[in-house]
């Protein structure tokens, strides 16, 4: 076998890969000891049949197809190997001669970007405690009792503590903006859920009444698109509901199903709480670390790759529309905009997940960090066992291996984060 590379740009290589007559002869013998394995002929126990006689039951071109398959897969894998090619996807494979005495083919690989990381072990990030206020915990009981909250019709103006359905848009400077669009989306005035002043403006409003009002984003505002930003709302209300809170007492904690009084249901919200903000303040230790790690390495996003998270990022933006009941093509017209005003506008999001991605994979090969096949399984099998427990059922066509990768794949993302945390977490 010989092979050669023909370089296209700075990650991709076209390779053209020669095999011999000897080479074929080879692999059309693996070939048919593969498929006589699997035969069953009368008289004989399976997988021990003699050449002589399984070779007279094999279709000749299905021995021929398969051991053309089983060369490219083989030598491919073994230029791979032998060039110590960090490849990343490959594609346009072409057979350019297929004879009894040679094979030639040619394949474009795509390689992973060399990147190198700064370590830095003095740079550390400080863990902050976490506790849960009571205000916090009633807000939560608030809201658990809304869920199985009793709703009556009403003709008057929406007060304080009603529910309300609305179908709103929101602009900047006359564009609307990401996420600025739902239709009855229920909200429980008072609940400050919305930007600040917003659920005030339905305060007075009746069923089937539209109302145009500005308001100005906090210069604090989670969303940074909307701080600081005059903006423009655009609201029409569906419906009008009064609200009606059972409660709070043991006979309210035993209807949920799981809880025998007050007591079990404050526990479980405290714990609940606490849990979900250990996970955010985890996120946010981790986030630092890794702009730490970009910001002092100066690694690149390769094009093609930012080009790759940008489309992955509008099909899920598009399948959450879809969850809505929205459409994408109505959403971006309503909001001016393209698919590539989108790319656009996500463009260094896309940059910056691309970069963590890299990181995250270089560290785990520099650390050999792996997941056993012990770990997998027992995720596998907590996996279904969540499943059951939920009621739900296991699909008969479940493609296992598939997801043990995907199990894989999170078990080492978990550990390399761990590896991380234990370098720069204080």
């Amino acid at each position: 076998m010989t092979h050669q590379f023909k370089k296209i740009d700075e990650f991709q290589r076209e390779l053209t890969v020669e095999l011999s007559k000897d080479d074929l002869k080879n692999y059309v013998e693996k070939t048919e000891n593969i498929l006589g394995s699997d035969l069953k002929i009368d008289g004989f126990r399976k997988g021990k049949i003699p050449k002589d006689q399984f070779k007279k039951h094999l279709d000749s071109t299905a021995v021929l197809q398969s051991a053309l398959d089983l060369a490219i897969q083989e030598s491919l894998t073994n230029v791979i190997k032998e060039e110590d090619l960090d490849m990343m996807s490959f594609s346009k494979l072409e057979v350019k001669e297929n004879t009894p005495e040679k094979l030639v083919y040619k394949v474009l690989l795509v390689l992973f970007p060399e990147i190198k990381i700064k370590k830095d072990k003095n740079f550390k990030v400080e863990k902050r405690n976490i506790s849960v206020e009571q205000k916090e915990i009633e807000d939560t009981l608030n809201t658990v009792r809304n869920s199985r909250a009793a709703y009556k019709e009403k003709t008057g103006p929406a007060e304080n503590g009603d529910r309300v359905e609305v179908d709103f848009e929101v602009k900047n400077d006359g564009k609307l903006i990401d996420g600025g669009m739902s239709k009855n989306h229920p909200i429980i005035l008072g609940g400050k859920h919305f930007i600040p002043g917003f659920e005030e403006n339905l305060i007075g409003m009746k069923k089937g009444e539209n109302k145009v009002f500005s308001l100005i984003g906090p210069k604090d505002y989670y969303r940074k698109d909307m701080a600081g930003k005059k903006l423009e709302f655009y609201v029409q209300v569906n419906n009008v509901q009064s609200v009606s809170l059972p409660e709070l007492n043991d006979d309210f904690a035993k209807m949920l199903g799981k809880f025998n009084s007050v007591s079990d249901i404050v526990n479980s919200v405290k714990e609940g709480l606490l849990q979900e903000k250990k996970i955010k303040e985890q996120q946010r230790v981790r986030l630092e670390i890794l702009s730490h790690i970009i910001k002092e390495s100066g690694i690149s996003a390769p094009e093609f790759m930012v080009a790759k998270q940008l489309d992955s990022m509008v099909q899920d933006f598009d399948n959450n529309l879809h969850a809505n009941g929205m459409e994408l093509g109505l959403y971006l017209a309503h909001a001016g905009k393209t698919q590539e005003d989108l790319k656009k506008d996500w463009k260094e999001e896309a940059e910056k997940q691309v970069k963590i991605f890299l990181i995250l994979r270089k560290i785990t090969k520099d650390e050999n960090i792996t997941a056993s096949r012990e770990e997998i399984d027992q995720e596998l099998n907590n996996a279904i066992q969540a499943t059951l427990m939920r009621g739900g059922k296991v699909q008969e066509n479940l493609d296992v291996e598939r997801l043990k990768e995907d199990i894989s794949g999170k078990i080492i993302n978990e550990k390399t984060f761990n590896f991380l945390e234990r370098l720069h977490a204080d």
